[in-house]
């Protein structure tokens, strides 16, 4: 007994260091144990820094888009209907065009140059797409001959004072009645006031849309403004069709902010909710997250799913 009293008898310094030691090895237990929170929240934070970089790669490429479709500003232009063949130069500057644009026209002009169509103005390289648009309802063309004047010969089998089927007026074509989600780009042009660029205009909106449910949204088309949906709106329709949904939960970054009736911040709101929150249940709950980045266009109910 007293071997084993002198083995487990300690001094005080001797005690010292058994506590400070048995403290140490508390710590490191202690450590161990919180060492996978920490791994867990850097994974947590390159989890979140590849969502940012996704953010940024998509707000990029939306940026090149937009500056594709529209590469520069273009100044409101105030027309009036006009015959481009005979308007004098101060007339085109009334509407808003600017002098190099004038001074181009008339050099055309003066070169012998004419317009036989609408379609003639707006390949002038002086006029922009985003010009012509503004400017293509309000053009008046009477019928101009390609060719020289013809003249009445005894070869042609008609005499000289008679009037023949070519130079009569031919009769007025009538405007046929569309449905806007299956009408091509070719009807929609016999329209009145649409040409080939505000008909390609309608035609891009439909597939960013996924198929129109009511006429009032041809209203958010570029470019169409009271006057040419006044003139269009009795001869169209939409018909009964299978909408193209999106699925909030699912679709990706860049399907989602391709949709006309959501903007940039609104998918932001929607990606950070499903990747941090879960899942967006109802229209309600959609609707409440993304009211204040911007309106919330109620047709928008029937073009997501959950």
């Amino acid at each position: 007994m007293d071997s084993l009293r002198k083995w487990f008898s300690f001094s005080k310094g001797e005690r010292v260091a058994i506590i400070t030691i048995l403290a140490l090895i508390l710590l490191l237990i202690l450590a161990c144990l919180f060492r996978p929170s920490r791994k867990s929240l850097s994974d947590e934070s390159l989890h979140n820094l590849d969502s940012l970089l996704a953010l940024r790669r998509a707000a990029i490429e939306q940026q090149q888009q937009q500056q594709t479709e529209k590469p520069q500003e273009v100044a409101e232009l105030h027309p009036f209907p006009f015959n481009p063949n005979t308007l004098t130069e101060e007339e085109w500057l009334q509407m808003g065009l600017t002098d190099r644009q004038v001074r181009n026209i008339m050099n055309y002009k003066a070169k012998g140059g004419k317009f036989y169509s609408k379609n003639d103005l707006g390949k002038l390289y002086t006029i922009s797409e985003e010009e012509f648009a503004q400017l293509e309802p309000f053009i008046v063309l009477p019928e101009v001959s390609r060719g020289k004047d013809t003249k009445s010969t005894s070869q042609s089998g008609v005499s000289t004072g008679s009037t023949t089927a070519a130079t009569a007026p031919a009769e007025k074509k009538a405007v046929p009645i569309v449905d806007l989600n299956t009408v091509d780009s070719t009807t929609l042009v016999e329209l009145p006031q649409i040409g080939p660029y505000t008909a390609g205009r309608i035609i891009e909106f439909r597939e960013k849309l996924g198929g129109f449910v009511d006429k009032e949204q041809l209203r958010d088309v570029k470019g169409m403004d009271d006057a040419r949906f006044a003139a269009i709106q009795p001869y169209i329709n939409v018909g009964v069709v299978e909408i193209r949904k999106v699925d909030v939960n699912r679709a990706d970054f860049k399907t989602l902010v391709h949709h006309p009736y959501l903007n940039y911040e609104q998918v932001k709101r929607i990606v950070n909710q499903r990747e941090k929150r879960g899942m967006i249940k109802n229209w309600a709950q959609l609707e409440e997250l993304i009211k204040e980045e911007g309106e919330v266009n109620p047709l928008l109910e029937q073009y997501v799913k959950y």
